[in-house]
């Protein structure tokens, strides 16, 4: 495994799970705190939000790492065997237009959000959308890196007698 795999799964897979520990913590610890003691965690709402956006937005990289797309791998993979890989090929262009486009959007509310912030935390909003434009430009590293091992494996097969 290389270095660049070895980052892309720890930032699709181990970032999630350890976003997704803060979320049940920050929301265990909220409700125990406001009903068995009866005093309000300020922060719990916003902690959730920020830590469970990051579990979607790097939990779609380790979908994407592991083959995972089901609504794009349903199609392509009943396709006969010479529409396959040009199927595979436009599947993975379509994905990388997509995530284009939302770090396009993301880069637009990370401008426009940049003076409000989560009320408890102070945090600036923007975070939310940093995350999604992260994620969306490594989901356009995989899908790049998975189109070019497509086409060596193609070209392979077709040098092999």
């Amino acid at each position: 495994m290389s270095w660049l795999d070895r980052i892309l799964t720890t930032i699709g897979s181990v970032v999630p799970a350890a976003l997704l520990g803060i979320v049940l913590v920050v929301v265990t610890a909220n409700v125990i705190a406001r009903t068995v003691l009866g005093v309000p965690f300020h922060t719990a709402h916003d902690l959730a939000l920020v830590s469970f956006a990051g579990v979607v937005w790097f939990g779609v990289l380790g979908a994407t790492i592991n083959g995972q797309m089901f609504g794009v791998n349903f199609f392509v993979e009943r396709l006969p065997g010479r529409l396959l890989l040009v199927a595979r090929l436009l599947a993975r262009i379509v994905v990388i237009l997509i995530a284009i486009a939302v770090v396009y959007a993301s880069w637009a509310q990370i401008e426009t959000a940049r003076f409000t912030k989560f009320l408890a935390l102070g945090w600036p909003k923007w975070i939310v959308s940093a995350g999604l434009l992260v994620s969306m430009l490594l989901m356009i590293v995989v899908q790049m890196r998975e189109a070019a091992a497509l086409i060596a494996e193609h070209g392979s097969r077709k040098r092999a007698p």
